[in-house]
């Protein structure tokens, strides 16, 4: 398959209008009296002043140097494709194809019309898929002390709190321990060594379910949405996240309320209202650009490493989605009603347009993983005593894979990590997202602690799947390979998860779209009828 590098074209700034011709009246050449020439020199040095103060003004317009602002209607100093992108996502048309560069999703060999395109042909049996018994249930480590920081205490409003599964609900072979002699130490083999929380492979800790510690839980019935918590530590996990583990190159950081928290609080504790967007659509991309703070520096550097840059995107695009989540999912406290918010949406992802495209970035990312563990995915054993699960699930994992494969590729994961400093960037890549995982255990709300830890080791799994074993470890035997049952429900939860937030966004584009269809609506009205 030939493959062809995608790159987005920036627009280029319109010509500076010429400054007015000068219409300035000469003295008449009968007034020679000295009373004249006096008016006459007094006029010419004002005229003169007048002239330098906007010849001076012209050529400093767009100085740096100078400090003076720029134009309302000149474009940003520093042109962004991310508002690009998001400007296109917001106003697409049902059934138009896009075009134009801004479309494309960087890092990738896709455009966001082919990704949703994909995600219309996937979504159905992947939410059929993860409701099932096998693919509900997963043991996590809820209760792992935070190895960083004095949290605040849990959060124990109702919304906080998860609901167990009782044991008798969990098939036996999932809880069983069996202990080999490789497990005991030297001394007569009475203690039992401790299981390392990773192998060099894996790109998070893995708990293991069944020697690990931890609750089953019923991920259906213990969904991701809005809990409640908020204050400090809700977005502490966050910025620590982008400052401490992104290599150095996260864009500039706003106060922003992050993950599950409240979005109307920023990490300062002080409220961002939530904003509308404009109903011109074409004031829809100056509003982007006022919201984003462009001048701050949003968009990526253009000489990050390319490894970098995806180990950013996968962190950005996972805390976009979580909350493009509690967006579609607002609780209105006026109406007490979970409805969506499509101002929150607009303030949370329209203030970091970059991170609306790496939740497309993040949803090829899972693609292509699971392009690459296709054999081994069809061949998994997923027989958990539920006959009517058990045969939805071999009805459905043949589907979803059919409509992954069938995308073709998206993400090369060949580019990567190659040349002599190769094997070091990729210890330092796994290191920092080892160390996210961690700081998932810092989340002082359970069910936040729930699906953050759930949606990094989805992403880590596809990271090993990916970057760990080369494509023929995932054809054969599968001997060399070395994947964890919650590995694979978590990598299938993720992708449906991401599957989700894109069907969030096509809502929140038509609701947008609702809102110009209607001013326009609003506008005929008020003419005179003819």
């Amino acid at each position: 398959m030939a493959k062809k590098r995608s790159t987005a074209a920036r627009s280029g700034a319109r010509p500076a209008a010429r400054p007015a011709p000068n219409t300035d009246h000469q003295p008449d050449a009968g007034s020679a009296g000295p009373s004249h020439k006096r008016h006459w020199l007094w006029s010419a040095v004002r005229i003169a002043v007048l002239a330098a103060a906007a010849a001076t003004a012209y050529i400093a317009r767009d100085s740096p140097v100078l400090g003076l602002s720029s134009r309302a209607d000149d474009p940003p100093k520093q042109p962004s494709q991310n508002i690009g992108f998001m400007a296109q996502v917001l106003q697409k048309s049902r059934g138009q194809n896009i075009c134009k560069p801004e479309g494309f999703v960087s890092d990738t060999y896709s455009d966001f019309d082919s990704i949703e395109a994909l995600n219309h042909r996937v979504a159905r049996p992947l939410d059929k898929l993860v409701h099932t018994k096998f693919f509900r249930t997963l043991k996590v480590d809820l209760y792992k002390p935070c190895q960083f920081w004095r949290t605040e205490g849990s959060c124990f409003q109702r919304d906080c709190i998860v609901q167990p599964l009782d044991a008798s609900e969990v098939p036996a072979a999932w809880c069983a321990q069996t202990i080999d002699q490789n497990s005991f130490g030297p001394f007569l083999g009475s203690f039992p060594r401790q299981r390392p929380e990773y192998t060099d492979r894996d790109f998070a800790v893995v708990n293991d379910e069944t020697y690990g510690d931890g609750v089953w839980l019923d991920l259906v019935e213990n969904p991701e949405r809005f809990t409640g918590y908020a204050g400090a530590g809700a977005n502490a996990v966050w910025m620590s996240i982008y400052q401490d583990n992104c290599f150095g190159v996260a864009p500039y950081l706003q106060d922003t309320a992050g993950g599950w928290g409240s979005q109307l609080v920023n990490v300062d504790g002080k409220t961002m209202p939530f904003v509308q967007p404009p109903h011109k659509r074409r004031e829809l991309t100056p509003f982007l650009e006022s919201l984003a703070e462009e001048d701050h520096g949003v968009t990526l550097p253009a000489d990050v490493p390319r490894e970098y840059r995806v180990f950013y995107r996968a962190v950005s695009g996972l805390h976009a989605s979580v909350s493009t989540h509690i967006c579609a999912e607002y609780f209105n406290a006026t109406s007490n009603q979970w409805e969506p918010n499509l101002g929150c949406f607009i303030s949370r992802i329209g203030a970091f347009p970059d991170r609306l495209q790496n939740m497309y970035f993040n949803f090829v990312l899972l693609t292509r993983a699971i392009q690459k563990m296709e054999p081994y995915i069809a061949a998994y054993d997923y027989t958990t005593g539920a006959t009517k699960d058990d045969r939805a699930v071999k009805r459905l994992i043949p589907k979803v894979l059919k409509v992954v494969n069938r995308a073709g590729l998206m993400f090369d994961d060949s580019e990567l990590f190659l040349g002599p400093s190769g094997r070091a960037l990729k210890a330092e890549f796994k290191d920092n997202f080892r160390n996210i995982s961690r700081i998932m255990d810092c989340t002082g709300c359970e069910k936040c602690r729930l699906w953050g830890k759930t949606q990094t080791l989805g992403l880590a799994t596809a990271l090993k799947a990916l970057f760990s074993y080369p494509d023929r470890a995932f054809r054969g035997r599968f001997t060399s390979l070395d994947f964890k049952r919650n590995e694979v429900v978590a990598l299938i939860t993720t992708y449906f998860q991401f599957s989700r937030s894109l069907d969030a966004i096509e809502m929140f584009r038509g609701m947008y779209q609702n809102i110009v269809t209607d001013w326009r609506a609003s506008q005929a009205s008020l003419l005179p009828e003819k």
